[in-house]
This record gives C-alpha cells, structure tokens and sequence, in this order.
C-alpha cells in the first residue's frame, strides 16, 4: 500500500511540475518580447563565433534561453510549494 502512495505522490509532483511549467511559459510569452536581440547575437558571437551565427542558430539559441529560463522558474516554483506543502502538513 505504501508503494502505490510514492507512486501516486510521485506521478502528482511530476505532474504538478509539468502543469506549472506550461503556466509559466504561457505567462512568459514569446522569447522576443523579454530577451534582448543585442544580447542574443553577443551570445551567439561568444558560442559560434563571429560570422557564423545565422538564422538558424539565433532561433536555436532563443528557444534554448527560454527553455532554461521556464525550467528555472518552475523549478524554484515547485521547490517552494513543495517546502509550503511539507510545512502546512506538519501542523
């Protein structure tokens, strides 16, 4: 019985996880609206090199600047509801 409890704990905090990381993508919006262009091809200059950042690798490096910010965010979100939660259940 103890077993289908993580289980079911586990697949909730997984789901949860996913859940809010959709929510704060949504909230964010697009990458265009909040990350600067300067900043991106400084970034790309760093990585690729100069003259060889294109179309394609800015694009890859937007999506990748706001798939680690989502995670980010999330993963402070869910840290601290799951210490709030621990914390409400203890009283």
């Amino acid at each position: 019985m103890a077993v289908l409890q993580t289980l079911a704990r586990r697949a909730a905090k997984t789901v949860f996880f996913i859940a809010s990381s959709i929510a704060v993508g949504r909230t964010l919006g697009p990458p265009e609206n909040w990350v600067s262009i300067d900043f991106v091809h400084q970034l790309g200059r760093a990585i690729y090199g100069p003259g060889d950042i294109g179309a394609d690798n800015f694009w890859d490096l937007m999506f990748y600047i706001d798939f680690l910010t989502v995670i980010s965010i999330t993963t402070v979100i869910h840290i601290v509801t799951m210490k709030l939660i621990t914390k409400i259940r203890k009283k």
